[in-house]
């Protein structure tokens, strides 16, 4: 394995009697990366880290965590700390003591132990709580400590699972902005596993998406958002979601025509002039047509490089206060446009949105995979 890699998993398998939860996994990591798993709930990805930890015993396949072979060794033999959905805090120890608590078990000289402690809630602003308890405490300041007894240690690698679930929802937002600082000011290297997509991409400097126990697509949050491998990445990475639209592709003199289907009877035609017409090399071709809610819009567009307007029905219309959600039907599907927050727009009217095609991106019908 190269020495640059702080985690490397090779061909991991896992197996519950008949059922493989993991499949062929490949995936590593290079020291003070920030690596999400995501995908949706039974994905698999909360049993990877739990492999990664040696909390699981693998099927077969290879672990190298700092250029050593973790495989088979024990927890503790793997030079990592985890931080979990629930927050594992001894209630009769003081927030200092649950810091110190495992330099404590290895016997830290009590001068070293104290500076680290102290070191470590500074950075977690949380030099007034050492001599609370747990239960003086409230969710994010526990989520705080249980990080805090993770970075005291400092491990090769720690491994996150979920730890800002039962937060509620104001308090995930600011928590996610201090583990993003915390790790920019101390460049850990990270595995962090959630099913919030939002979470994956604010915090990400690589996400790794799984499904039904396969990586789909490894890359940075810019590479997973604006070119998803197939139809399944699309839609699940995005708040809307991509738009999956069916319609009719046609190659036609260095340009790609598309027609969309509507309720209305007449289909919405739009011309493609960015993408290459080599794409569909069998003349017209049905297919899955995906664009971002950004990219279908009221809004005047800066680039105007593959700008295309039609008319459309706007079936529901939903402000959201920066922005005004519209749903429209549009190939089989409801599509949801992002107009502008003061869009004089109702529900039951038909109102031009703009198409910005230098956005969009084509799926096989069929396997979903990107053309």
């Amino acid at each position: 394995m190269p020495e640059q890699h702080i985690l490397s998993v090779d061909n991991l398998q896992k197996k519950y009697g008949d059922v493989q939860v993991l499949k062929d996994i490949n995936v590593s990591m290079e020291p003070g990366e920030f690596l999400v798993l995501v995908g949706p709930s039974g994905c698999g990805k909360s049993t990877l880290l739990s492999c990664i930890s040696g909390l699981t015993e693998v099927s077969s396949g290879a672990i190298q965590i700092g250029g050593k072979d973790c495989t088979h060794a024990e927890p503790a033999n793997r030079d990592i700390a985890m931080v979990f959905q629930s927050y594992a805090l001894f209630p009769n120890m003081s927030v200092e003591r649950n810091i110190g608590f495992g330099l404590e078990v290895r016997k830290v000289a009590d001068a070293e132990k104290k500076k680290k402690v102290a070191d470590v809630a500074d950075l977690l602003k949380i030099e007034h709580l050492l001599h609370r308890r747990p239960a003086e405490l409230s969710g994010g300041q526990r989520q705080r400590v249980a990080m805090g007894r993770a970075l005291v240690r400092d491990p090769k690698l720690f491994l996150f699972d979920e730890p800002l679930s039962n937060l509620d929802a104001k308090l995930r937002v600011t928590m996610r902005t201090e583990i993003k600082r915390i790790h920019q000011a101390t460049g850990a290297s990270i595995v962090y596993v959630t099913h919030d997509q939002i979470e994956a991409m604010t915090l990400a400097t690589r996400i790794v998406v799984l499904k039904d126990g396969v990586i789909q697509q490894i890359g940075t949050p810019h590479e997973i958002y604006n070119t998803p491998v197939n139809a399944f990445v699309a839609d699940f990475m995005g708040s809307p979601s991509m738009n999956l639209m069916s319609g009719t592709a046609t190659p036609d003199e260095g340009r790609i025509r598309l027609e969309i289907p509507t309720p209305q009877g007449a289909p919405i035609e739009l011309v493609d002039t960015t993408t290459a017409p080599e794409v569909f090399p069998n003349g017209p071709t049905e297919v899955l047509i995906g664009l971002r809610p950004e990219a279908m819009t009221d809004q005047k567009l800066n680039n105007g490089q593959n700008l295309q307007t039609a008319n459309c029905l706007l079936e529901v219309v939903e402000p959201a206060g920066a922005d005004t959600y519209a749903v429209v039907h549009l190939g089989g599907t409801e599509a949801i446009a992002r107009l502008s927050a003061d869009a004089p727009v109702q529900a039951g009217e038909m109102s031009p949105i703009t198409f910005d095609l230098s956005k969009i991106s084509y799926f096989d019908v069929t396997s979903g995979n990107r053309l």
